[in-house]
């Protein structure tokens, strides 16, 4: 007789967190820590550009279409200032994140209606998708947590944000 197991979202969101050193996804070339746009699409377009710095990624304009075509399902804004823009691509070589601050904030459609200063994108490979449920569920946990959001907020350097992606 086999027993199913079922694991809750928060379980399941610690052994994301527990396994996995993101920064390894991330590089400084995918951080800014002062993003210029005020409109969702335009962030949209800066957080594409970061993504499209890796190797990983063959072309900017496809990294754009694929974030604003999951954009329209239903917003990324996760509510407490942050938004995690994700998307697939047959552009995409490989795993890829970017992070983007915007200390005066953007309407970007989340839940609690505030704006959001806090961006992760994450581009996957068309065919990647349980690596991207990790790595969603992984971020979700992490920046529920007020003290590392405080922490990305007042990250100085783009190492602060590589030592956040690896649980320091």
């Amino acid at each position: 007789m086999n027993k199913e197991v079922f694991l809750d979202e928060g379980i399941i969101g610690k052994l994301a967190a527990n396994n996995l050193k993101l920064a390894q996804f991330c590089g400084f070339n995918q951080i800014t820590l002062d993003l210029k746009s005020g409109k969702k699409e335009e962030i949209l377009r800066e957080l594409s550009e970061l993504l499209a710095n890796s190797p990983n990624i063959d072309d900017v304009d496809s990294v754009y279409e694929a974030l604003l075509e999951r954009e329209h399902l239903a917003s990324t804004g996760m509510g407490l200032g942050v938004a995690v823009p994700h998307g697939r691509s047959t552009k995409c070589k490989g795993l890829t994140i970017a992070f983007g601050r915007s200390d005066k904030g953007v309407k970007f459609g989340a839940y609690d209606g505030q704006p959001v200063h806090l961006f992760f994108a994450i581009l996957v490979p068309a065919t990647a998708i349980h690596l991207h449920l990790r790595i969603l569920a992984s971020l979700s946990l992490m920046l529920r947590d007020e003290k590392n959001r405080i922490k990305l907020m007042e990250a100085e350097f783009p190492q602060q944000i590589l030592d956040f992606l690896n649980g320091q």
